[in-house]
């Protein structure tokens, strides 16, 4: 049995609560020890979650009472929890991104090399039907990628009202929509149509830059509401756009020598597919692939999790690691220059 020690429970979104209800699915495993730097809203998260489960009063404890950690805390403590589990031995699951600067994430990559163990980073959309789906479609169909267009976000954030988070402050968080949305869709190019990016063009903009602080007054949103990426990459162009403050649902296109195929997380049920003659024209009309119903995110996570266990046996799997998170990484650094620089910069 997996003894699996989950750190950070979440104060206005909790990405543990989808974390938990797949590993209590999971016979290989128990949540045996939770962390939290609020021990009481930890007890009762617990207790919620039905998990027979230690609150810990301190990451030693948890580390003494656990074979792997999953880190689910604000983006600046992702670094300081991975390295002292690696440090300790510990297999460990980061949520993305995997840490806020290029330099966290290269020492990440590097004490990974040197301890060894299982690491993973947290980029579920790869466990979405349709997403599975469309890179098989990729691979097996449409061939050489010419292109691909991709969205995604949130709209809670564009509530004013929201008092200031982490979120919103630029040494714990990062970037703010294009480090929350831009990793997903970052892998999701390299997952899905093999596109590594090697040149950025990117441009940022905060449209709510002002937010109720912690004294009740007026303190500023520090990062990005809403970013626009271009990307170079090695198979063709990408387009890119993230918003924290409206968007619709994640949707892609990718087009290529054999067609093009177009996800929608509106339509989870279905894939668009228009084929295409590598020598000639496109079908005139596309086709409709059905993909098998899925419960919006637990089904998601439940493999997420489920792939993290398997990895932890050593099964052969295709899952994100360490050096996908530090390319992220590299990525996102390199928009933000591009955005302050309103320039083109090499990944």
């Amino acid at each position: 049995m997996i003894r699996i020690g989950l750190i950070g429970t979440g104060a206005t979104t909790s990405i543990a609560h989808f974390h938990a209800l797949g590993y209590r699915k999971d016979p290989r495993c128990t949540v045996s020890a939770v962390y939290d730097i609020r021990p009481e809203a930890a007890g009762k998260w617990v207790e919620d979650h039905g998990l027979n489960a230690v609150v810990c009063r301190s990451p030693e404890e948890l580390l003494e009472r656990c074979d792997a950690v999953d880190i689910c805390t604000p983006n600046f403590l992702h670094y300081t929890y991975a390295r002292t589990a690696i440090l300790s031995g510990k297999d460990v699951f980061i949520e993305k991104p995997m840490a806020v600067t290029p330099e966290e994430c290269e020492d990440l990559l590097s004490l990974s090399r040197t301890h060894g163990g299982h690491q993973m980073v947290g980029l579920v959309y790869r466990f979405v039907g349709g997403i599975q789906a469309a890179r098989r479609l990729v691979a097996e169909e449409i061939g050489p990628v010419y292109s691909m267009t991709s969205w995604t976000g949130g709209r809670r954030l564009a509530n004013p009202t929201i008092p200031l988070e982490w979120r919103m402050k630029r040494s714990l968080s990062g970037s703010g929509a294009l480090a929350d949305f831009g990793s997903h869709l970052i892998d999701i190019a390299a997952h899905v149509a093999g596109q590594k990016i090697t040149a950025v063009s990117c441009l940022s903009d905060t449209r709510i830059p002002f937010r109720s602080g912690p004294d009740g007054t007026d303190a500023p949103v520090e990062n990005d509401d809403l970013s626009a990426l271009m990307a170079e990459t090695t198979n063709g162009l990408h387009t890119m756009n993230m918003s924290r403050i409206g968007s619709d649902e994640m949707m892609f296109t990718v087009t290529g020598e054999g067609g093009m195929v177009q996800f929608h997380l509106r339509r989870p049920e279905q894939l668009l597919y228009w084929k295409k003659d590598p020598r000639g024209a496109y079908a005139p009309s596309p086709t409709f692939l059905p993909i098998a119903p899925e419960t919006y995110y637990e089904t998601w996570f439940d493999r997420e999790m489920a792939c993290f266990l398997d990895v932890l046996e050593g099964r052969e799997t295709v899952y994100p690691g360490i050096a996908e998170g530090m390319y992220i990484s590299r990525v996102l650094a390199a928009a933000e220059r591009s955005a302050a620089k309103r320039r083109v910069v090499s990944v």
